[in-house]
């Protein structure tokens, strides 16, 4: 499997399948993303698409030896704010397609739990969920990040704009307060 700073180079010498080979790789990750910040499957797809047509045309601003998917998670979080703020700005209702049809979530793996699996980590996601609203966004973005979008500490850093020690710092306090609301909330 080739890096992505080889991919990002075959693109930019004319290769367009290097570039679809970026979004197969890292569309999951930033579908889940997108959709850990936004609740919404519709807004997570559309916010995925705009970010790597974000990233596809910026690409040349892309430092090699960076992490892509820092990068491209770092549009995503900005495209979901934008996103976010228009939503408060005008109210409106996301409606399924006819088809019923969402090709971002088709694409993803699907692991095939048994329906009660499915019901009990839809409770366990629901009070986890829960529990992340109850933080100060700084916190939470460092556990979505981290957890949702397995991005390291220095990944982190780099898609949030913020030192590796804050980061560090930031998930342990964000940790410390989850224990916290864990032993004092109800499930």
């Amino acid at each position: 499997m080739e890096n992505d700073d080889l991919l990002i180079s075959r693109y930019l010498e004319g290769d367009d399948r290097a570039i679809a080979a970026l979004v197969d790789r890292h569309l999951p990750a930033v579908y889940r993303f997108a959709f850990s910040l936004t609740h919404d499957a519709q807004a997570a797809e559309d916010i995925a698409q705009e970010s790597f047509i974000k990233a596809w045309k910026n690409i040349r601003g892309f430092i090699p030896g960076k992490s892509f998917q820092a990068w491209v998670f770092r549009i995503a979080r900005n495209t979901a704010i934008d996103f976010l703020r228009k939503k408060k700005e005008t109210a409106f209702s996301f409606f399924e397609s006819a088809s019923g049809g969402n090709p971002v979530v088709d694409a993803l793996a699907d692991s095939g739990p048994l329906p009660h699996e499915l019901l009990e980590k839809a409770e366990d996601a629901d009070y986890a969920r829960r529990l992340l609203e109850t933080l100060d966004s700084r916190y939470r973005d460092v556990l979505i990040s981290r957890y949702e979008g397995g991005l390291t500490f220095a990944e982190i850093g780099q898609a949030l704009k913020r030192p590796l020690h804050t980061v560090k710092s930031q998930h342990r306090r964000a940790l410390a307060l989850l224990r916290r609301a864990v032993e004092t909330q109800p499930a």
